[in-house]
């Protein structure tokens, strides 16, 4: 199903779990379920603090 749609949300999954297999699940407890398989994915890229320099 992710590897389909990379950007697919959490109630996208949720919904086409229920639809195509049947799988009643809430969308907390399929986001717990996927991080314990090591999926976490951001639908933005990760920003870097912004550093401070010294002006005087």
């Amino acid at each position: 199903m992710i590897q389909d749609r990379k950007d697919i949300t959490l109630n996208e999954m949720v919904e086409r779990l229920a639809a195509e297999r049947g799988l009643p699940m809430g969308r907390s407890a399929l986001s717990a379920w996927l991080r314990r398989q090591g999926w976490t994915f951001k639908k933005r890229p990760h920003t870097h603090w912004s550093r401070t320099v010294r002006t005087s």
